[in-house]
């Protein structure tokens, strides 16, 4: 249970300096279009493609930050559960330390609402669990 503890905070911590460093980014890099147009288009659909095509961007970026944090602390996301990934054995070391950065990359970008909605399953069943009517004991 440690290992689960312990890839939790490691993910979370990624995953905020991932997004610390991507709204500085959407701040300041232009050509991406990362940031909502001031003024609305004419159609209604250029207008919906510019989002889908910003926060595609947006997402891309977070990828591409949190595989760069995980290179530079050399966070290995499935061996802190103590899985053994098939790509481990490919090759030279450097291939199968890619691909762990790499998901650990996309674990930041596409972890975060799957663990938003788990979160929020929990809560239900929690408050599931409380409105259960007690059984009487001792009859």
């Amino acid at each position: 249970m440690d290992e689960l503890w312990q890839f939790l905070a490691v993910m979370a911590a990624l995953s905020t300096g991932s997004q610390a460093i991507t709204q500085q980014m959407k701040k300041r890099i232009v050509f991406l279009h990362l940031q909502a147009k001031a003024k609305p288009n004419d159609s209604k659909w250029d207008e919906l493609y510019e989002d889908a095509l910003r926060k595609l961007n947006v997402q891309l970026l977070s990828g591409v930050n949190g595989t760069a944090l995980a290179a530079l602390a050399q966070v290995h996301p499935l061996q802190i559960l103590k899985l053994t990934p098939s790509w481990t054995t490919w090759g030279p070391p450097w291939l199968g330390n890619t691909f762990d950065y790499l998901s650990a990359g996309v674990l930041v970008a596409y972890g975060g609402p799957w663990f938003h909605d788990l979160l929020g399953i929990l809560r239900e069943y929690k408050v599931q669990l409380r409105n259960l009517p007690v059984a009487k004991q001792g009859k």
